[in-house]
């Protein structure tokens, strides 16, 4: 009979090796990075995909293929090249090269001066969601600047933007403040608290727009121009009182069956919070890339799940490929609804060493989860706090489950 822990191993060998086959040659060589400060000068060439962690990443010279990068301050510079995609996440990123493909990024601040050929989706902070980060990193002014140019569709969620460059597709976004200047080739649906369009811009197809009010908008500015007013709160009153009043709750009720599961986690199964949490205190900036990669492979490269579970069915049948597939889909999901606890241990900790002293295990676990909640209860800003907790996390239990050697806990838990 096997054991569980044979089982486990020989379940992560079999992903393993039927995600290699899924996919590609390029990927399969791709360049491993994890420093202080990472950088690709300029006339060097990257011949595969490249996946860094770093507090600093500077591009100057060639990347053939996809780049994966996190990190406190990301720039691709004058001189940078990325042949593939961009995937990127930090406090501060610059675009200021070519992109010749797509382009998925988000931080506290995105500048884009220079060329994406392809698609782009953009999150930044800014406007009401302007929040500092450390001085000992180099950082740019929260919120979205566009001043480039945009080959395919534009995506956008920013707390405050400023677009002036051009867009070869169509453009969303939402936004809690927009100043716009640009030239959209096809079609603009936008959202936005606060709505200025300047006299220079010009979309090619129809804006729509949603706004407390209409706008004063230039002549010829759209071939066909439509209005959505936003909804007033009806609840209590319609006032922004209610609003707030309903978000509390909310926000109340998601930190209390958090922390109940978080206790109940600590008291019979403490391992599952605190290993991951020590696999992520031992070395961040790695973590969070091992859960990149496997979040692009599980998640974000959907032909992967799809090959793995056509391997199953070929190999041992229908059934099996079905519960492969709920399996992946579970798993998943398991991830993202527990990483608040995963990360909020691990940033409890971390709050934890600031103001000194030992604290409980639970305390600290309050801590961590209570801000990330509260954090991923903000619009726009939120569902970066997440997508951030969930790759740590995922890159937490990677870690955590392969290796022993610097994932012990720094707590022990009493029953």
């Amino acid at each position: 009979m096997i054991s569980g822990k044979a089982a486990n191993r020989w379940l992560v060998l079999t992903l393993v090796v039927f995600l290699a086959v899924a996919v590609s040659s390029a990927a399969l060589s791709a360049e491993l990075a994890g420093e202080e400060v990472y950088t690709v000068s300029q006339g060097e060439v990257v011949d595969d995909d490249l996946y860094v962690g770093a507090n600093e990443i500077y591009i100057n010279g060639i990347v053939k293929g996809d780049l994966i990068a996190g990190a406190q301050y990301i720039e691709i510079g004058p001189t940078g090249v990325i042949e593939g995609d961009l995937w990127a996440g930090g406090s501060s990123i610059v675009v200021a090269g070519v992109v010749l493909d797509d382009l998925r990024v988000a931080a506290g601040g995105v500048e884009i001066s220079g060329l994406v050929g392809d698609d782009a989706i953009v999150a930044g902070g800014g406007g009401p969601f302007d929040f500092s980060f450390d001085a000992e990193f180099p950082s740019i002014e929260q919120g979205l600047r566009i001043s480039g140019e945009v080959g395919g569709d534009l995506f956008a969620f920013a707390g405050g933007a400023d677009i002036s460059g051009s867009i070869g597709g169509d453009f969303f976004g939402g936004m809690g403040a927009l100043d716009f200047a640009g030239v959209i080739a096809g079609d603009a649906n936008i959202q936005a608290g606060e709505f200025d369009i300047d006299d220079a811009a010009r979309i090619g197809g129809e804006l729509k727009y949603t706004a407390a009010e209409p706008l004063e908008l230039p002549s010829g500015i759209a071939r066909d121009i439509s209005f959505e007013a936003q909804e007033p709160d009806e609840d209590v009153g319609g006032s922004i009182v209610g609003a707030f009043i309903r978000w509390v709750l909310r926000t109340a009720a998601i930190v209390i069956g958090v922390v109940i599961l978080g206790w109940l986690l600590l008291r019979f199964r403490p391992n599952t919070l605190l290993r991951p949490a020590a696999a992520i205190r031992a070395n961040p900036l790695q973590t969070g890339v091992y859960g990149l990669i496997a979040a692009a492979l599980l998640i974000f490269i959907p032909i992967a799940s799809v090959i793995l579970v056509l391997f199953t069915a070929a190999l041992w049948g229908v059934l099996p490929a079905v519960a492969m597939f709920v399996f992946l889909v579970s798993a998943s999901a398991l991830v993202w609804f527990f990483s608040p606890l995963l990360t909020g241990y691990w940033l409890g900790e971390a709050i934890g060493r600031r103001m000194g002293g030992d604290r409980a295990p639970f305390y600290l676990l309050l801590l961590g989860t209570l801000l990330i909640v509260i954090l991923g209860r903000i619009p726009v800003l939120g569902w970066i706090v997440y997508l951030l907790s969930f790759v740590l996390a995922l890159g937490g239990l990677l870690r955590s489950s392969v290796s022993t050697a610097d994932t012990r806990p720094a707590a022990t838990v009493a029953g």
